[in-house]
């Protein structure tokens, strides 16, 4: 037999271990349809294990590894079942390699007892059994958390109140604009001077208001535009370019003084900024804030302290057409 022709040559105890493992090889390839022929052959390997253990002739391990490679084989080409072909194969290899490189049967049977058995059917299913894909498992989701109709109903009123209740203010807003709009600009009358002066007054006023300057501070910035430049917008014949912006008659000449409180271009800012009243009445205003107690001064010394006039007396002289101004804004507002 192949088997016996591979291990010639072995002498003692070696070659009888051989000639014993070869038989049960026979045997054990005579009915490879058994389905415990795996198990079979595993105690096949032990058994090689301890036999290559007690050998006193290792110099012929290597020729009982050729012959254990020839069984297995064999054993392969005769087993039916492609997972029984599959584990013998493995189990023999296993067997024989640990029993040739540790020489001891415990080695052997460990490295075959740790070998992946076939799977049983049911843990094969699971294994084959396809993963949920990400659209299976949102949709699953999707519908775990799915709103009740009544629950969407009353997201559905709450967002229409919330759109009713937006709606509402922003009417509000516009009613409000477009009241205030059509009122236009407080309309005080004040004897003494006209309309454009008083236009201007208004502007004043309503300047210092934004800016959170109080009364005393509009009466200050009155009395100044009056004695500067009358409340009248002024251009002036040294800077041509400030009458572009100003439709008044009144006009000046002194220096590169502009508009209503008649501030230096070279000083206070661009023509067109001295040349627009609500800009040029804050500029006042913020300079006045810069005076340390101007609030306990007479207007006349917080209105110099301001414009640094050669004639630092002259503001006083209009302190009450300036408190007037005031009382009619607040009676016409």
């Amino acid at each position: 037999m192949q088997y016996r022709s591979s291990i010639k040559g072995v002498t003692g105890r070696v070659r009888s271990a051989a000639a014993a493992l070869t038989q049960r090889l026979s045997n054990l390839v005579t009915s490879p349809q058994e389905h415990h022929s795996v198990i079979r052959f595993r105690d096949v390997g032990i058994g090689l294990g301890n036999l290559v253990a007690k050998a006193e002739e290792q110099r012929h391990i290597r020729r009982l590894c050729e012959a254990g490679s020839a069984a297995v084989q064999r054993l392969s080409n005769v087993v039916a079942e492609p997972h029984e072909h599959h584990s013998a194969r493995r189990l023999a290899v296993i067997g024989i390699a640990a029993a040739v490189f540790t020489g001891t049967g415990a080695s052997a049977a460990w490295a075959i007892s740790h070998t992946d058995a076939p799977a049983t059917p049911e843990v094969a299913a699971a294994e084959d059994a396809p993963e949920k894909t990400e659209q299976q498992t949102a949709a699953a989701t999707d519908g775990a958390e799915a709103p009740t109709p009544e629950k969407a109903a009353a997201e559905e009123t709450t967002e229409a109140e919330a759109a009713e209740a937006e709606a509402a203010e922003a009417e509000a807003a516009e009613a409000e604009a477009a009241e205030e709009e059509a009122a236009g600009p407080v309309d005080i009358d004040v004897s003494d001077i006209d309309d454009e002066q008083e236009a201007n007054a208004v502007t004043i006023i309503e300047t210092g208001k934004e800016l959170g300057i109080d009364r005393e501070g509009w009466a200050v910035a009155l009395a100044t535009g009056m004695q500067e430049a009358k409340l009248y917008n002024a251009a002036s014949t040294v800077v041509p370019e400030s009458f572009e912006y100003t439709d008044s008659d009144f006009s000046g000449s002194d220096h590169d003084s502009v508009g209503v409180f008649q501030q230096r271009v070279s000083i206070w800012g661009s023509v067109e900024e001295l040349m627009d009243v609500p800009t040029s009445a804050g500029k006042f205003y913020n300079a006045l804030e810069d005076v340390d107690g101007w609030e306990n001064m007479p207007i006349s010394e917080a209105a110099q302290s301001v414009q640094i006039s050669a004639f630092p007396d002259a503001y006083a002289q209009w302190e009450g057409l300036a408190w007037d101004i005031i009382d009619a804004y607040e009676a016409a507002s």
